[in-house]
């Protein structure tokens, strides 16, 4: 058993040698690249070089150093032991190793909480922040930090640190003494400083730039979107849409079927993808529905249509879920046919019930030559329908549970829907989704339109 171990032990030991050799062979290279045909001229053009800026090798070489730190430690403390006679020193170092190699799991755990823990903290910049939250959060964060850097300014910021690290090289190897080293040496951090400035404050620049085109893009999509309820006689009628960014890929809109007046059709769509290309897929759905609607007789001829467009107009593997759902109001019927979205939700009579449609049921634009059914459910005064996306059902807490479809049953069971309007009711499961994810990000657009018959 005591063998095993130590024959473990061993192998662990020649491999952070191996790994400490290969690192330090991959540096050696470096410089004997940077330095070839001995001119220094070279230096500069390499800092440049994209290849140069790997995070991941600077991280593995500067844990390297500490490694050969802490063998150059032990080999100190051992030399020192065989002279004096005195293994004070070396016995405090096996200890520290030995409550640092069985502490090395409860450390990692702490260091992840200390890194959300900071992260939180500079997120508000608001509020003050010490020097020693900024030094340590940028130590733990320094992997994320550089990647989030855009591959064109690393280089300045690759520079910057150099010119901090030749000034303190040329503070420890006494370069330039009195004021002339102490010019030299603020210069250069100066330097430093204002490099990294001028990245950030132009890396929010960009950023505002895209925040920009992003409420550009967030205005046109809603002005598509119906800006007050309908007026249909024989039901009260709200729609709502929170796209989960700035722009989403929800949307709802209202018409008539070819123009007859007594048929009104509602459209929920769910384009897949978020932000501005969902947004653009959008507003591109919006507007062959507005032109295939006019054109068409049915709900399902109009699916047919319209996905024929987004089949020809979209990229491959981008789908467009689509609810299309028909009033009639002489008959006091809905006619609704379904390319891939959630199911229409009744409440009638009591009882709640996930309604079912007929024929295909794929997104738009995931085959070319898809043809679509229809289902026709008679209504009853009292009758309240949701026509919804995903985004309701699947809102999740901070334990990451879904509000699901069962909650969403029983929240329209227990709803009184006899005294209130339809905008009443998409307040109501506005509120109950706010108390299910407690503050939790939204993640998803959400869309929603109330029918209630009267």
């Amino acid at each position: 058993m005591v063998r095993q171990q130590f024959d473990d032990l061993f192998t662990a030991v020649r491999r952070e040698a191996y790994d400490i050799t290969s690192t330090l062979k991959d540096a050696a290279t470096s410089v004997r690249d940077t330095l070839k045909d001995g001119s220094i001229k070279n230096v500069p053009k390499r800092i440049n070089e994209p290849s140069g800026l790997d995070p991941i090798k600077f991280r593995k070489l500067l844990i390297t150093l500490i490694k050969l730190l802490i063998i150059f430690e032990f080999l100190s403390a051992i030399f020192e032991g065989m002279g004096t006679d005195s293994w004070g020193r070396l016995g405090k170092d096996c200890v520290i190793a030995g409550i640092v190699y069985i502490m090395w799991d409860r450390i990692k755990t702490l260091v992840l909480q200390k890194k959300d823990e900071y992260r939180r903290k500079m997120e508000h910049s608001g509020e003050m922040i010490k020097l020693v939250d900024a030094l340590i959060f940028s130590l733990l964060w320094s992997d994320e930090i550089y990647t989030d850097i855009p591959l064109d300014m690393r280089r300045l910021v690759v520079i910057a640190y150099t010119l901090i690290a030749i000034s303190i090289g040329a503070i420890f190897l006494g370069i330039g003494q009195g004021l002339v080293g102490l010019i030299l040496c603020s210069s250069l951090i100066l330097a430093a400083v204002n490099l990294l400035a001028w990245v950030v404050s132009r890396e929010r620049g960009e950023k505002e730039s895209l925040k920009t085109e992003l409420k550009l893009a967030h205005d046109v999509q809603v002005s598509l979107m119906p800006k007050e309820h309908p007026k249909v006689e024989g039901f009260d009628i709200a729609g709502l849409s929170i796209p989960a960014q700035e722009v989403g890929g929800d949307h709802f809109d209202y018409a008539p079927i070819g123009g007859d007046s007594s048929k009104f059709c509602i459209s929920v769509f769910d384009v897949s993808g978020k932000g501005m290309q969902a947004a653009m897929s959008a507003v591109f759905t919006s507007g062959a529905f507005a032109s295939e609607v006019k054109q068409s007789s049915s709900a399902a001829e109009i699916l047919t249509r319209l996905n024929k467009s987004v089949y020809t107009h979209s990229k491959r593997g981008h789908f467009v879920a689509f609810l299309l759902a028909a009033l009639d109001g002489e008959s006091k019927t809905l006619t609704f046919a379904n390319a891939g979205q959630m199911k229409p939700l009744l409440k009638s009579n009591g009882s709640v019930q996930w309604l079912n449609s007929v024929g295909v049921n794929f997104p738009l634009g995931m085959k070319e030559d898809s043809s679509y059914g229809e289902q026709a459910v008679r209504l009853t005064s009292g009758d309240v329908l949701l026509l919804l996306t995903d985004g309701f059902t699947e809102a999740m807490n901070s334990s990451k549970e879904q509000f699901g479809t069962e909650k969403m049953e029983s929240f329209l069971h227990r709803l009184d829907a006899d005294q209130i309007s339809s905008q009443k009711i998409l307040e109501r499961v506005t509120l109950e989704i706010e108390r299910h994810v407690d503050g939790t990000a939204q993640h998803d657009d959400m869309t929603m339109v109330v029918v209630r018959v009267l």
